[in-house]
């Protein structure tokens, strides 16, 4: 057993394990005062400097896993395979369960990543009456936030609206106060969907209020 390698790559592992951490927890906490997104690596808060600077984080974080993962059985198993005391033993069986933990994690994804694409096109009316919105992160690939931003509907015509969580993670789709309807998806899982139908002509503007950065606007029109 090497014990600087072994040591190196504990350090590495505890840093990317760290940091993706950081990237999960970041990505839901708004910057103090203004309702959007945290200021990270230097970026404004902006949807698309925000997006930019946790993928980084995510990014970098993953590659110093992997070198962890790469250095420690060099660093355990160099001089040979050790005999494990107890603690060893220990330390192997949570590595182990870690490991299993997160190939178990990447092929149940698999499915969920394969149902991102949406059934319909973003905006298409489907059976002339329904207008589909659909939301996207950056796991999904641009755009990022509700897609189409600004829809147009018409009372009589087509004045169903359906958000389809088409991204990554959880998403709501909630109006803001101080206008004529209102509504709130609460949270939508991938894949879930959520429909309101307007009845109220008028300019509707809303957000995700997991990620404030998200926002889209509804024009409602008389027939």
């Amino acid at each position: 057993m090497d014990k600087d390698i072994f040591y190196i790559s504990v350090f590495l592992l505890a840093v990317g394990i760290s940091a993706q951490l950081v990237w999960y927890f970041l990505a839901k906490v708004p910057c103090p005062g203004t309702g959007e997104q945290p200021q990270l690596l230097g970026a404004s808060c902006s949807p698309s400097a925000t997006v930019a600077s946790l993928q980084e984080i995510q990014n970098v974080s993953g590659l110093i896993m992997m070198f962890g993962f790469i250095f420690l059985p060099i660093g355990l198993f160099k001089d040979g395979l050790p005999i494990p005391g107890p603690g060893a033993k220990i330390f192997l069986g949570v590595l182990l369960v870690v490991i299993v933990g997160l190939t178990m994690t990447i092929v149940l994804t698999i499915p969920v990543s394969a149902k991102m694409a949406p059934a319909v096109p973003c905006g298409a009316p489907q059976k002339g009456t329904t207008v589909y919105v659909c939301m996207m992160t950056e796991t999904s690939g641009p755009p990022y936030g509700f897609s189409p931003v600004n829809i147009t509907v018409v009372i009589g015509v087509n004045n169903t609206v359906q958000w389809s969580n088409n991204g990554g993670t959880t998403h709501t789709s909630t109006s803001l106060p101080g206008q004529a309807e209102s509504w709130n998806s609460g949270d939508l899982n991938v894949g879930q969907t959520f429909t309101f139908i307007f009845s109220t002509a008028g300019t509707y503007n809303y957000e995700c209020t997991i990620h404030p950065f998200m926002r889209g606007v509804v024009t409602v029109l008389s027939k």
